[in-house]
């Protein structure tokens, strides 16, 4: 019986950090970034880019200024109006956070993958791919 007692305690200590390890992690993420993405917010999302980001959408990748990333993601979000953004899965370090999900919108699903740096609000983006599903 105290044997079931231990098992159950470390169960539970165990179950309760995984907790506060996901919530860490998703606080890992700027707050208004998702929001930029659900609504199609060139102007938004390029606030969280860094200056020089490396940009792939469906076949073409390169690496772009912040106001060229902006407007390559304005035509992407006119031909493609999102609907939603569904995290899949986010992990990585406290300071270079990635973001593994599915875009959905009225022309079709993506997925979306950012890696960011720095730490918590202030994290930028250094990488984004948009391929299609």
């Amino acid at each position: 019986m105290r044997f079931l007692k231990y098992i159950l305690i470390i169960a539970i200590q165990v179950l309760s950090f995984t907790s506060f390890a996901q919530q860490d992690q998703e606080q890992a993420l700027p707050k208004g970034l998702v929001t930029a993405f659900q609504q199609g917010n060139s102007i938004s999302l390029a606030s969280f880019f860094s200056d020089r980001i490396e940009l792939k959408i469906q076949d073409k990748e390169a690496i772009y200024s912040r106001s060229q990333a902006k407007q390559i993601m304005a035509k992407f979000f006119e031909k493609y109006k999102p609907k939603s953004l569904k995290k899949k899965h986010i992990g990585g370090k406290a300071d270079s956070p990635y973001f593994i999900g599915t875009l959905f919108t009225n022309n079709g699903n993506f997925r979306t993958t950012f890696l960011l740096k720095g730490d918590g609000d202030k994290a930028i983006i250094h990488r984004l791919s948009i391929e299609v599903e």
